[in-house]
């Protein structure tokens, strides 16, 4: 009778078991329906540490970099005095510039740029070389030896536009640079003297200072080369410019001539997402005129970018 009853009370607690493991499992918390999704990239080129523009975005970027420049101008009529006597001593050893990119993305292959520029630079030139002199008394001029002390100026400023498709930039652009010059002039003689008769007269401007002043203003067009086979965080672009038309002003003289610029860049050398390198090497040669020749004008900057 005893285990009769046993299995009747086993009996009865089976259904309830059976409902006890149908019963639904409790619902899930919001914190547990939490997960983490990763962001889209905005470019399939994105990494890291390099952030693209968006398609239909415009992007806007700074750089501020340190710039030394090397420059001349002959003027062909009478004495060579130019603005640098030799290419090493036409360095202005200290600069500083400013650069604006402003960049909008069209779509995956292409972009449109606007780029405008404006840097200053300062050399000191102390050297040895002939002037023209005035004589008291006399009525023509000669050459004598003495010393140069200079003081340069220089300015350059510019304003580019690129289309850009893949890895082939199409470039216009409009550029000027100047340079004023302070030259503290001391003869190394006092008096004019022939080889017969003698000393005839003094030197009436021994001591004086000169200002100078040369301009150079015209536009250019051409085409650069990304290097697209360089990671494109730290990818160089080369550039070759045509200027056709190219007015240049110094002593009073003005002349048209054309020539060719060459550049290579950092396009984007980044560090962070907002902070990369900016460098940049260039040359402006330009072909002889009726008044000038040796006109040229090379420039390396190096400092930082950001955004």
């Amino acid at each position: 009778m005893r285990h009769c009853l046993t299995i009747l009370f086993l009996l009865t607690l089976l259904p309830c078991t059976a409902l006890h493991a149908q019963a639904p499992a409790a619902e899930p918390t919001a914190e547990e329906l939490k997960f983490d999704v990763p962001g889209p990239r905005r470019h399939p080129s994105e990494t890291g540490r390099y952030r693209q523009t968006g398609i239909g975005e415009f992007g806007l970027a700074f750089n501020i970099y340190y710039t030394v420049r090397s420059y001349n101008i002959t003027d062909k009529s009478g004495l060579d005095n130019s603005l640098a006597t030799s290419w090493l001593y036409s360095f202005d050893t200290w600069g500083l510039g400013l650069r604006t990119n402003i960049d909008y993305r069209i779509s995956n292959e292409w972009r449109l740029s606007i780029m405008p520029r404006a840097d200053v630079g300062f050399g000191i030139l102390n050297n040895s070389y002939t002037n023209t002199h005035e004589l008291e008394g006399l009525p023509f001029t000669r050459n004598y030896r003495g010393a140069n002390d200079m003081q340069k100026l220089s300015l350059n400023f510019d304003l580019e536009f690129s289309l850009r498709w893949r890895f082939m930039w199409f470039v216009n652009k409009f550029n000027s640079w100047m340079v004023f010059r302070k030259r503290t002039i001391r003869a190394n003689d006092t008096d004019h003297r022939d080889n017969q008769l003698g000393t005839l007269g003094r030197i009436s401007d021994r001591d004086r200072i000169d200002w100078e002043q040369a301009y150079v203003m015209g536009a250019a067009t051409g085409i650069g080369f990304e290097f697209f086979f360089m990671p494109e965080s730290t990818r160089l672009t080369l550039f070759a410019l045509y200027r056709p038309f190219n007015w240049v002003s110094f002593r009073g003289k003005d002349d048209l001539t054309h020539g060719m610029e060459f550049m290579i860049r950092s396009n984007d050398f980044e560090l962070t997402d907002q902070f990369g390198i900016f460098f940049e090497v260039s040359a402006q040669l330009f072909l002889p005129t009726e008044n000038f020749n040796d006109i040229y004008y090379t420039q390396f900057s190096i400092g930082v970018k950001f955004r």
